[in-house]
């Protein structure tokens, strides 16, 4: 269940607003840049997600300034909301219970369509060694949208310049077609494969029906994955426009304000640990 953060507060209506959520994948890339997002643009949290499918976890606000001293807590699923630029967010820190994704997965539809978001997008990542052949080179970006959100951006907006986006290929199921079939098209390829993705696809396919739905994933492998959250971030920044990126020039058209770039939360500094105590070899 969704849980207020204010039970005062009137209950919070999103028809108008873009949901943005990071699928658990490969590398943590959606929710790394889902961090960015609530970290650059001041996300206020609004409320958690209190599921049996999401294993429990409760910390300190990795948002919080170097010198703020009031402890807020944050739990395994929490959900942070900008007015201004109407958008809301999930953000999960904690992997799901064995067996109880689709649970989540259920409950999660049903609340995105109860709250009529206007547009869902979800973040992912994709195993790299699963690529095929014609994906070793160039742009990792991929995307895939349902069809009410190809209509919605007239089809076109998303391959074409400025985004210049690929769509994600589809590839043949199993059984693989025969050298014959392949050569008189008999099969097209028609599976959608986003191995490590997590629920990003399952997500698209029941979500889509109802609503415009975008997935934008990127293949990567486990290792440090803050450059390619950045990276996926700034490319989803592309089409919402969310964070100014563009620089500021004078009358001379002359550089007289630096685009601030993507505010790296402090938690960042901790991804792998503190640094281990080097007196233990002296």
């Amino acid at each position: 269940m969704f849980i207020q953060s204010d039970p005062k507060r009137k209950l919070r209506e999103w028809q108008d607003y873009t949901l943005i959520v990071p699928s658990v994948s490969v590398g943590n890339v959606g929710q790394l840049a889902v961090d960015l997002l609530i970290s650059t643009l001041w996300m206020e949290r609004v409320g958690h997600i209190h599921h049996e499918s999401i294993l429990p976890l409760v910390g300190n606000d990795p948002f919080a300034h170097e010198d703020f001293n009031d402890c807020k807590l944050v739990t395994s699923c929490d959900v942070y909301e900008s007015i201004e630029h109407k958008v809301v967010v999930i953000q999960q820190r904690a992997p799901f219970v064995r067996g109880k994704r689709g649970l989540y997965r259920q409950w999660l539809k049903e609340w995105i369509t109860s709250k009529s978001f206007a547009k869902l997008v979800i973040l992912t990542s994709s195993h790299s060694e699963e690529r095929l052949d014609i994906q070793l080179q160039g742009d990792q970006l991929r995307f895939l949208a349902s069809k009410s959100m190809e209509e919605l951006t007239t089809g076109q907006r998303f391959r074409t310049s400025p985004l210049n986006w690929m769509e994600l290929e589809r590839r043949h199921t199993f059984p693989a077609p025969t050298p014959e079939e392949l050569q008189n098209g008999l099969k097209q390829p028609d599976c959608i494969y986003i191995p490590g993705g997590g629920i990003a696809k399952s997500l698209l396919q029941e979500c889509g029906k109802e609503m415009p739905v975008l997935v934008l994933l990127l293949f990567c492998s486990e290792g440090d994955n803050a450059q390619d959250a950045i990276f996926l971030a700034s490319r989803l920044n592309q089409w919402l426009d969310l964070v100014d990126m563009k620089p500021k020039k004078n009358e001379e058209g002359e550089i007289i304000k630096p685009s601030p770039g993507w505010k790296i939360p402090l938690s960042w500094r901790h991804l792998f640990g503190a640094r281990v105590d080097q007196t233990l070899f002296h």
